[in-house]
């Protein structure tokens, strides 16, 4: 009977390459989700420190979330008059009253108001300091208005249209989704058209859910996004038809009675700034900035 043979250095020196070539392949991998990761639960922890501001302000505001005022004012890409001007006057008779607001300028209500960190409203918090604000009289964070010259650029995050006729308020269903990782259907403060058939944004078809995740924020590779809800809790979630009903968060209903799964999953996406582009229901998400 023969003697079995133990490894031999040619053996073991195979095995040892063998080895180190697999982990040379796996630790990329592994490190690009451990990176991805951390910078979800920075967004997530963000947005919910945003929630909890917004309750805040609320309870201070008859059960109203921060929206900038104006009497009848359009929605636009930047404010009507300049961020940095502290005699501004939106109210009824006011020099501001029919000039442009902005989304930004309603969530940069919580920093006046609610002394919120402006570093918040940044996914990663990086790129968000007072340096961002190039105001001549350096004023005092409290005195302006917006983010800066480009206040688009500033924010990470989409909020329930506030200008509309369905604005969400503190006493907003729980399971309502009133702000989140930025739409995929704006960029750089401009509307986006659907993209190509394999590319996104595009608006899901219900029975196709290889479309799915073509509607997601572009925040995460397009794997998901952090969703607050109505009761202060931030989700992440896979697909954005995640609001009431599996009502499609970035999209607005494309009919108002007896809409199918098809008009509120899918929806129509936001082409411009009208009053047409709003939400048509009080169950009917729409973020927007």
């Amino acid at each position: 009977m023969k003697n079995r043979k133990g490894l031999t250095l040619v053996d073991f020196t195979v095995v040892f390459v063998v080895v180190v070539f697999v982990l040379l392949l796996a630790i990329p991998l592994l490190t690009r989700g451990h990176r991805r990761l951390p910078r979800r639960l920075v967004c997530g922890t963000n947005l919910k420190g945003l929630g909890t501001a917004m309750n805040t302000y609320a309870f201070d505001y008859d059960d109203k979330f921060p929206v900038i005022g104006g009497v009848d004012a359009p929605w636009t890409k930047k404010l009507g008059w300049r961020y940095d001007n502290a005699g501004a006057n939106y109210y009824p008779v006011g020099e501001q009253e029919h000039v442009g607001r902005t989304i930004t300028a309603s969530w940069y209500l919580l920093v006046r108001e609610a002394d919120v960190d402006p570093k918040s409203f940044i996914c990663n918090g990086e790129g968000a300091d007072e340096e961002m604000f190039e105001s001549s009289e350096n004023q005092d964070l409290v005195d302006l208005w917006d983010f800066g010259e480009t206040p688009y650029e500033r924010v990470s995050y989409a909020m329930q249209m506030p200008f509309g006729e369905y604005p969400a308020t503190g006493a907003s269903t729980a399971s309502m989704a009133i702000a989140g990782d930025m739409s995929p259907w704006f960029k750089d403060g401009d509307m986006v058209w659907p993209g190509t058939i394999n590319g996104g944004p595009q608006l899901i078809t219900v029975d196709d859910k290889t479309t799915h995740k073509l509607g997601n924020s572009v925040h995460h590779k397009g794997e998901g996004q952090n969703v607050l809800y109505g009761d202060g809790h931030v989700e992440w979630t896979k697909t954005s038809n995640a609001g009431v009903e599996n009502d499609n968060i970035y999209t607005y209903w494309s009919a108002t009675q007896n809409p199918t799964e098809q008009d509120m999953q899918g929806g129509s996406n936001p082409v411009d700034r009208n009053k047409g582009t709003d939400s048509k229901s009080a169950t009917d998400s729409f973020l927007a900035i």
